[in-house]
């Protein structure tokens, strides 16, 4: 069986956008999201902080998820071991505004006290839990007294005093069990009514293990540092398993020089250059303000791939000026990715992120050299008003699916681009290549305010167009994918701290999807309730209608979240939902029903 997600909630999940705080708390973090906080958290272990700011920085400014706490908190923490104070008070206000029950609400009031009474800062590298603790956001808050040490902790901590060298470990080990099926009931109106056809399916019955650890040797020459992060998981109705991949690979840093060479399969900085490769990065300042890097490497498609799998070569060259015009990085980037004589990519980009006073700024512009063509245009700043509130505003252009030869592909019979090439020629493959990639333009702009001690508000609009794509008649003739105009997408929230009883949470919200052929409206309601002190019970409910251009669809998608912090750094957490929802055109009637259970464990260290 192919193995499917949920199809119905999947889509939903995409069509009426950012879920509300909580949820995305307890979602894992994409996988952009986990390259930029490892990112940070690698630049405060080396006191770079005026990177760390600006990654955190972008953070913040995402859509809420399963980081944005910690990376608020450690926004705080930066500043103030920077010596910049005032921003260091204004972060911390705002962590206290977004998340008052927060798990490291303690620490931060703590900070925030102890800077409004002139106390002494934080020392240019913070100590843990400040930055060097563990990075979820789902552990709890530190007890009063200190854990005890081990006895491996102990000999570690004799080992530094004697040698200089110290040994940090930080990770994330999970486990969880999934499970969702549907049914569906399809009658047929056309020409006459006929028996309604039934059909069960199960879309996932999975058992899936993740681990991210990293391991840090440091002294005062040089600092090592060992990363995995993957998953595995055992799929029930295929009896298969599976392993992805993310990271493994091993670093060393000369601290005199600032020299990196990174082994291994890895993410690369600027990020531009690609998602991932197996092979060796070179990151070099010269020592005037300019930093080079390098990459050779295997081009890693997919996670699932097999390390050093990939049939093409990614070369890679960057030049990186620091502090350009203050607290701004300008990189400069070109990367090729080849098999034999044949090019697949050849990008040519800029990437230009500062950091001001109450603004930050990202831009990112790529040509492809192999296409002549502009493959993408990303400009997003952040602004922080005088109430502390925050705007957000997004504008992009880019091709879907990144322009490559191997969209060449798509719809053809043959299974690789020098098949292709060894039929039609070059020329008449880059065509096909070019087809296949359609033209997005996104426009988008979110605000986040305190109305009161209570209430916080969160408003958020998207315009997204999708240029289609033309029909193809090489090779496999491939049907034109339509131009679908202009879609909006809407949301107004809500949220809500000790509402009813002391450190409770509401969030209510508003969804609203504009397009062609349809409108969606989405009304959506939840609430954590406190049971005990690290008990937590999360009931929500979104109902939802979508008006069709040939009839209309109405759902309710009820669910519970329970979840059980057993320490600081584990927690139980179990998930049950559904979606019932019936789809009524000229032609067919449609009913669909869906549950899904989630049961999971987690634990930092």
């Amino acid at each position: 069986m192919k193995r499917i997600t949920s199809i119905g909630l999947t889509v939903l999940a995409l069509q009426i956008g950012q879920a509300e705080i909580t949820a995305a708390q307890t979602a894992a973090p994409s996988a952009a999201v986990e390259n930029l906080m490892q990112q940070a958290q690698q630049a405060i272990d080396a006191e770079q902080y005026i990177h760390a700011v600006q990654l955190l920085t972008r953070l913040t400014s995402m859509p809420e998820h399963a980081y944005s706490a910690r990376a608020q908190e450690l926004l705080g923490n930066v500043r103030e071991a920077n010596g910049q104070l005032a921003h260091a008070k204004a972060e911390y206000e705002t962590y206290l505004q977004k998340y008052p029950n927060g798990e490291g609400a303690a620490r931060v009031q703590a900070r925030l006290n102890a800077l409004l009474s002139g106390a002494t800062p934080m020392p240019p590298n913070p100590p843990a839990p400040a930055v060097a603790a563990t990075a979820p956001a789902q552990t709890a808050a530190p007890r009063a007294a200190a854990p005890r040490r081990s006895a491996a902790a102990t000999a570690a901590a004799a080992d530094a005093a004697s040698t200089g060298t110290t040994v940090k470990d930080r990770g994330l080990l999970t486990l969880t069990y999934r499970y969702n099926e549907g049914t569906t009931e399809i009658t047929e109106l056309t020409p006459t009514p006929e028996t309604p056809a039934e059909e069960d399916d199960v879309f996932e019955n999975a058992l899936v293990a993740g681990l991210n650890f990293t391991r840090t040797i440091d002294n005062a020459e040089r600092r090592i540092r060992l990363t995995f992060a993957g998953i595995a998981d055992h799929d029930f109705e295929d009896n298969e398993s599976d392993l992805r991949l993310s990271e493994a690979l091993i670093s060393f840093e000369d601290k005199a020089s600032g020299r990196v060479i990174t082994i291994g399969r890895q993410k690369l900085d600027p990020r531009a250059i690609a998602y991932r490769t197996d092979g060796i990065a070179l990151k070099w300042p010269t020592g005037s303000g300019v930093t080079v890097g390098a990459v050779l490497g295997r081009v890693v498609e997919s996670s699932r791939d097999d390390f050093l799998s990939g049939d093409r070569w990614l070369l890679g060259a960057s030049a990186t000026w620091e502090d350009l015009g203050g607290d701004g990085d300008l990189t400069v980037y070109t990367a090729m990715e080849q098999d034999g004589s044949l090019t697949y990519r050849h990008a040519l980009g800029v990437e230009y992120e500062r950091s001001f006073d109450d603004f930050s700024l990202y831009a990112n512009a790529e040509y492809d050299l192999k296409f002549q063509e502009l493959s993408r245009v990303l400009v997003s700043g952040t602004a922080r008003l005088d109430n502390n509130a925050r705007v957000t505003g997004r504008v992009s252009y880019y091709r879907s699916p990144t322009l490559n030869m191997q969209n060449a592909l798509i719809g053809q019979s043959v299974d690789t681009v020098e098949e292709l090439v060894a039929l039609f020629g070059e020329d008449a493959v880059e065509d096909l290549a070019l087809d296949r990639s359609a033209k997005v333009t996104t426009l988008g702009l979110t605000y986040y305010g305190k109305l009161n001690e209570t209430w916080d508000l969160s408003v958020d609009g998207t315009l997204y167009h999708n240029s289609g794509t033309p029909a193809s008649t090489t090779g496999t003739p491939v049907a034109a994918v339509d131009d679908d105009g202009v879609r909006g997408y809407y949301g107004l929230r809500l949220t809500g701290s000790d509402v009813f009883m002391e450190n409770d949470r509401v969030n209510l919200g508003l969804r609203f999807a504009d397009a062609q052929d349809s409108s969606l409206y989405v009304a959506d309601g939840s609430v954590r309730i406190p049971l005990a002190e690290d008990i937590y019970l999360s009931p929500r409910l979104r109902v939802g209608y979508r008006d069709l251009a040939d009839g209309q669809e109405t759902f309710v998608m009820p669910s519970v979240n329970f979840r059980y912090r057993i320490d600081r750094s584990t927690s139980l957490q179990f998930d049950a939902g559904g979606r019932w929802s019936d789809r009524e055109t000229s032609t067919i009637n449609q009913k669909q029903r869906e549950f899904y259970f989630l049961a999971g464990v987690s634990k930092s260290f």
